[in-house]
């Protein structure tokens, strides 16, 4: 996953490529963090319309890891934002002008 550089690097987690003191950074490796910057973005708006749709997955005292089915729900909540955006749109369809797909085509 690609995190947001606020975020300490972890198992799993990458964050933005860094120029080692003194040099400067690879250009490849400026465009790959350019890149997935704008990526970033348009994954933090999916999570957030997600979340606005299915709350429940935000209640921290209700779900456990390991005594509730956390990611079982977030995978089914994700679905049905994907499904919502098939039918009513959303603001990345809109900001680029391309429709999403038909609820046929992606079911």
């Amino acid at each position: 996953l690609y995190g947001d550089p606020a975020y300490a690097l972890s198992y799993g987690v990458i964050s933005a490529y860094k120029a080692r003191p003194g040099q400067l950074l690879d250009p490849i490796l400026q465009e790959v963090n350019a890149t997935m910057s704008s990526l970033r973005i348009s994954v933090e708006h999916s999570f957030g319309k997600t979340m606005m749709l299915w709350s429940f997955n935000g209640f921290k005292g209700d779900l456990k890891v390991g005594l509730s089915p956390v990611a079982a729900y977030f995978v089914v909540a994700v679905l049905f934002s994907n499904i919502h955006s098939c039918l009513y749109g959303n603001q990345t369809s809109l900001q680029l002008n391309c429709p999403p797909p038909s609820l046929h085509d992606y079911l």
